[in-house]
Protein backbone atom coordinates (compact mmCIF):
# COMPACT_ATOMS: atom_id res chain seq x y z
CA UNK A 1 0.00 0.00 0.00
CA UNK A 2 1.29 3.49 -0.82
CA UNK A 3 1.84 6.13 1.83
CA UNK A 4 -1.33 7.83 3.03
CA UNK A 5 -1.11 10.45 5.79
CA UNK A 6 -3.65 10.06 8.57
CA UNK A 7 -5.51 12.96 10.13
CA UNK A 8 -6.27 12.92 13.86
CA UNK A 9 -6.47 9.14 14.15
CA UNK A 10 -5.50 6.83 17.01
CA UNK A 11 -4.79 3.22 16.07
CA UNK A 12 -4.25 0.85 19.00
CA UNK A 13 -2.52 -2.49 18.38
CA UNK A 14 -3.48 -4.95 21.12
CA UNK A 15 -1.82 -8.34 21.51
CA UNK A 16 0.46 -10.63 23.47
CA UNK A 17 4.12 -9.80 23.89
CA UNK A 18 5.92 -11.17 20.84
CA UNK A 19 2.95 -10.82 18.50
CA UNK A 20 4.72 -8.20 16.40
CA UNK A 21 2.90 -5.08 17.58
CA UNK A 22 5.98 -2.87 17.47
CA UNK A 23 7.11 -4.02 14.03
CA UNK A 24 3.64 -3.57 12.54
CA UNK A 25 3.30 -0.19 14.26
CA UNK A 26 6.58 0.99 12.71
CA UNK A 27 5.30 -0.03 9.29
CA UNK A 28 2.07 1.89 9.88
CA UNK A 29 3.96 4.99 10.98
CA UNK A 30 6.27 4.79 7.96
CA UNK A 31 3.24 4.71 5.66
CA UNK A 32 1.16 7.37 7.39
CA UNK A 33 3.43 9.75 9.30
CA UNK A 34 1.72 8.84 12.58
CA UNK A 35 3.71 8.92 15.83
CA UNK A 36 4.52 5.60 17.48
CA UNK A 37 3.68 5.28 21.18
CA UNK A 38 5.02 1.81 21.89
CA UNK A 39 4.16 0.31 25.27
CA UNK A 40 7.88 0.11 26.02
CA UNK A 41 8.29 3.83 25.39
CA UNK A 42 6.11 4.13 28.49
CA UNK A 43 7.33 1.04 30.38
CA UNK A 44 11.08 1.31 29.98
CA UNK A 45 11.81 4.42 32.07
CA UNK A 46 10.60 2.26 34.97
CA UNK A 47 11.87 -1.13 33.71
CA UNK A 48 15.40 0.23 33.27
CA UNK A 49 15.76 1.21 36.92
CA UNK A 50 14.53 -2.13 38.32
CA UNK A 51 17.04 -4.10 36.23
CA UNK A 52 14.40 -5.78 34.06
CA UNK A 53 15.98 -8.24 31.62
CA UNK A 54 12.90 -9.69 29.92
CA UNK A 55 13.28 -13.04 31.67
CA UNK A 56 12.97 -12.70 35.44
CA UNK A 57 9.66 -11.61 37.01
CA UNK A 58 8.99 -7.90 37.35
CA UNK A 59 9.04 -6.09 40.69
CA UNK A 60 5.51 -6.02 42.11
CA UNK A 61 5.41 -2.21 42.30
CA UNK A 62 6.33 -1.62 38.66
CA UNK A 63 2.86 -1.28 37.17
CA UNK A 64 1.70 1.55 39.42
CA UNK A 65 4.75 3.55 38.32
CA UNK A 66 4.16 2.66 34.66
CA UNK A 67 0.56 3.83 34.99
CA UNK A 68 1.78 7.21 36.24
CA UNK A 69 4.11 7.57 33.22
CA UNK A 70 1.27 6.59 30.88
CA UNK A 71 -1.01 9.25 32.38
CA UNK A 72 1.63 11.92 31.73
CA UNK A 73 2.02 10.79 28.11
CA UNK A 74 -1.74 10.84 27.52
CA UNK A 75 -2.08 14.23 29.18
CA UNK A 76 0.68 15.61 26.96
CA UNK A 77 -1.06 14.29 23.84
CA UNK A 78 -4.36 15.87 24.91
CA UNK A 79 -2.88 19.23 25.82
CA UNK A 80 0.20 19.72 23.63
CA UNK A 81 0.11 17.69 20.42
CA UNK A 82 -1.14 19.31 17.18
CA UNK A 83 -4.82 18.52 16.54
CA UNK A 84 -4.13 16.84 13.19
CA UNK A 85 -1.40 14.54 14.56
CA UNK A 86 -2.10 10.79 14.53
CA UNK A 87 -0.74 8.06 16.80
CA UNK A 88 -0.19 4.32 16.73
CA UNK A 89 -0.19 2.78 20.21
CA UNK A 90 0.95 -0.73 21.09
CA UNK A 91 -0.28 -2.34 24.29
CA UNK A 92 -0.84 -5.75 25.86
CA UNK A 93 -4.40 -5.97 27.21
CA UNK A 94 -6.23 -9.06 28.46
CA UNK A 95 -9.92 -9.90 28.56
CA UNK A 96 -9.82 -11.08 32.19
CA UNK A 97 -8.33 -7.90 33.66
CA UNK A 98 -10.57 -5.03 34.85
CA UNK A 99 -7.48 -2.83 34.82
CA UNK A 100 -6.89 -3.64 31.16
CA UNK A 101 -10.53 -2.89 30.40
CA UNK A 102 -9.99 0.50 32.03
CA UNK A 103 -6.78 1.05 30.04
CA UNK A 104 -8.70 0.48 26.82
CA UNK A 105 -11.34 3.03 27.87
CA UNK A 106 -8.56 5.52 28.66
CA UNK A 107 -7.34 5.26 25.06
CA UNK A 108 -10.87 5.55 23.71
CA UNK A 109 -11.40 8.67 25.83
CA UNK A 110 -8.09 10.11 24.64
CA UNK A 111 -9.27 9.88 21.03
CA UNK A 112 -12.65 11.35 21.98
CA UNK A 113 -10.99 14.28 23.77
CA UNK A 114 -9.16 15.05 20.52
CA UNK A 115 -12.34 14.45 18.47
CA UNK A 116 -10.33 11.93 16.52
CA UNK A 117 -10.95 8.57 14.91
CA UNK A 118 -10.32 5.60 17.21
CA UNK A 119 -9.46 2.23 15.68
CA UNK A 120 -8.56 -0.71 17.98
CA UNK A 121 -6.85 -3.68 16.32
CA UNK A 122 -6.55 -7.11 17.98
CA UNK A 123 -3.47 -9.04 16.81
CA UNK A 124 -3.72 -12.81 17.29
CA UNK A 125 -0.84 -15.26 16.91
CA UNK A 126 -0.60 -19.04 17.36
CA UNK A 127 1.28 -19.90 20.55
CA UNK A 128 4.15 -21.82 18.95
CA UNK A 129 4.88 -18.96 16.57
CA UNK A 130 4.57 -16.54 19.48
CA UNK A 131 7.17 -18.50 21.46
CA UNK A 132 9.46 -18.58 18.43
CA UNK A 133 9.29 -14.83 18.00
CA UNK A 134 9.66 -13.94 21.65
CA UNK A 135 13.26 -15.22 21.91
CA UNK A 136 14.50 -12.83 19.20
CA UNK A 137 17.70 -11.28 20.65
CA UNK A 138 16.64 -7.85 19.39
CA UNK A 139 13.91 -7.84 22.04
CA UNK A 140 16.55 -7.61 24.78
CA UNK A 141 17.51 -4.09 23.74
CA UNK A 142 13.98 -2.87 24.44
CA UNK A 143 13.64 -4.78 27.74
CA UNK A 144 10.84 -6.89 26.23
CA UNK A 145 9.69 -10.27 27.52
CA UNK A 146 11.95 -13.04 26.18
CA UNK A 147 10.85 -16.01 28.28
CA UNK A 148 8.98 -18.49 26.03
CA UNK A 149 7.66 -20.55 28.93
CA UNK A 150 6.20 -17.46 30.57
CA UNK A 151 4.63 -16.55 27.23
CA UNK A 152 3.19 -20.05 26.87
CA UNK A 153 1.67 -19.95 30.37
CA UNK A 154 0.18 -16.52 29.70
CA UNK A 155 -1.33 -17.66 26.39
CA UNK A 156 -2.91 -20.66 28.15
CA UNK A 157 -4.70 -18.58 30.77
CA UNK A 158 -5.39 -15.28 29.01
CA UNK A 159 -7.02 -13.98 25.84
CA UNK A 160 -6.49 -10.71 24.02
CA UNK A 161 -9.00 -8.06 25.07
CA UNK A 162 -12.06 -8.43 22.84
CA UNK A 163 -13.70 -5.03 22.68
CA UNK A 164 -17.23 -4.40 21.46
CA UNK A 165 -16.10 -1.11 19.91
CA UNK A 166 -17.69 -0.70 16.46
CA UNK A 167 -14.33 0.01 14.79
CA UNK A 168 -12.47 -3.03 16.14
CA UNK A 169 -10.50 -5.22 13.73
CA UNK A 170 -9.05 -8.67 14.52
CA UNK A 171 -6.12 -10.02 12.47
CA UNK A 172 -4.38 -13.38 12.79
CA UNK A 173 -0.75 -12.42 12.16
CA UNK A 174 0.70 -15.92 12.56
CA UNK A 175 1.57 -16.15 8.87
CA UNK A 176 1.46 -12.48 7.88
CA UNK A 177 4.35 -10.10 7.29
CA UNK A 178 4.29 -6.71 9.02
CA UNK A 179 3.57 -4.99 5.70
CA UNK A 180 0.64 -7.33 5.00
CA UNK A 181 -0.82 -6.61 8.44
CA UNK A 182 -0.28 -2.87 7.99
CA UNK A 183 -2.08 -2.93 4.64
CA UNK A 184 -5.07 -4.70 6.21
CA UNK A 185 -5.19 -2.17 9.04
CA UNK A 186 -5.00 0.84 6.73
CA UNK A 187 -7.67 -0.59 4.48
CA UNK A 188 -9.88 -0.99 7.54
CA UNK A 189 -9.15 2.58 8.69
CA UNK A 190 -10.10 3.89 5.25
CA UNK A 191 -13.41 2.00 5.44
CA UNK A 192 -14.18 3.27 8.94
CA UNK A 193 -13.36 6.85 7.95
CA UNK A 194 -15.53 6.64 4.83
CA UNK A 195 -18.47 5.28 6.83
CA UNK A 196 -18.01 8.00 9.43
CA UNK A 197 -18.09 10.69 6.72
CA UNK A 198 -21.30 9.23 5.30
CA UNK A 199 -22.94 9.32 8.72
CA UNK A 200 -21.85 12.93 9.27
CA UNK A 201 -23.25 13.89 5.85
CA UNK A 202 -26.55 12.16 6.64
CA UNK A 203 -26.85 14.05 9.91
Amino acid sequence: MTSQPLDNTIIVLIGFAGTGKYTIARELCKLTGAKLIDNHLINNPVFSIVDQDGIKPLHEGVWDKVKAVREIVYESIRELSPPQMSFVFTIELFESSPGDQRAFIDLEELAAARRGLFVPVRLICEVEELCRRIVDPARAQKLKLRNPEAARRKAARESVLDSTHPHVLTIDVTNKTPSEAADLILGHVEGVRALRQVRVADD
